[in-house]
């Protein structure tokens, strides 16, 4: 099934390509409204450097740009469609820095990748479609759903997947291409793929990284071995929970160096 990219306006005015109305709305919530990746000390400054991994449309590119002009964003997403969008918000806005449609991961290569058309957010490496259903099924209750009205929506979801093909490469491989001296923010949302991103930072890149904010799917001890990580890395770290995701596993980790 093919998914044109369309544009829309978002609340503050601003046209941005997408590929979904209701996704959309979700990450310009999450993002612009709720400033989920400037809390608790992080922040964007004139001149920083951004890699956005796992950049879907581009939402986050956007916000960065529009939050502090002058940013340079290095932006990763594997899903063509997703990416198509990514592209066209880089170029409608005229964001400094490059995206690129592959993945990133702890080995460089190609992978085959799960992508679902109608939830291009939950696409991945690590896809499950009975943990899918239960993780919509969460997310509509926590959002104030009846139980009826959830069951209405999950029976009327299309149950398309896609297996497509990825490049892949490793952060400290494009860290070393690129001649990256210093990442100042580290934005990454990789659906259960998140410690093999870290795990592809080999030991002497992590003083180049300013801050890291990623959302973390606690599997198999998965929290706590990234805060231990980030906190091994000098970094002060700090980990919560949104409301919406009470009961399903998935927190966001927010680490900053602070100034000796």
């Amino acid at each position: 099934m093919s998914h044109a990219v369309e544009t829309m306006r978002l609340p503050n005015g601003t046209t941005v390509a997408h590929i979904n109305v209701g996704e959309a709305q979700f990450l310009y919530r999450e993002i612009f409204t709720d400033r989920c990746y400037l809390r608790h000390g992080i922040e964007l400054r004139a001149g920083d450097v951004v890699f956005d991994i796992g950049a879907n449309i581009g939402m986050f590119t956007l916000f960065a740009h529009l939050e502090c002009p002058g940013v340079t964003v290095h932006a990763f997403e594997p899903a063509p469609v997703p990416f198509a969008a990514l592209r066209a918000n880089v170029m409608r806005h005229g964001i400094p820095g490059r995206a690129e449609q592959c993945a990133v991961s702890d080995t460089a290569g190609v992978q085959k990748m799960t992508f679902y058309p109608d939830a291009t957010l939950m696409s991945g490496f690590h896809a499950d479609a009975a943990a899918r259903t239960e993780l919509l099924r969460t997310l509509g209750l926590n959002g104030g759903y009846t139980a009826e009205d959830v069951d209405l929506m999950l029976a009327q979801l299309p149950d398309q997947s896609e297996e497509i093909e990825t490049p892949v490469v490793r952060l400290s491989d494009v860290i070393a291409e690129r001649g990256i001296e210093a990442i100042d923010l580290l934005k990454i949302d990789v659906e259960k793929n998140e410690r093999q991103v870290l795990a592809g930072i080999e030991d002497a890149d992590w003083p180049r990284i300013r801050q890291v904010v990623t959302e973390v799917h606690d599997i198999d001890g998965a929290l706590e071995e990234v805060v231990t990580l980030l906190r091994g890395h000098g970094f002060r770290v700090v980990a919560e929970q949104e409301p919406l995701f009470a009961g399903t596993g998935i927190h966001q980790v927010a680490a900053r160096r602070v100034a000796a």
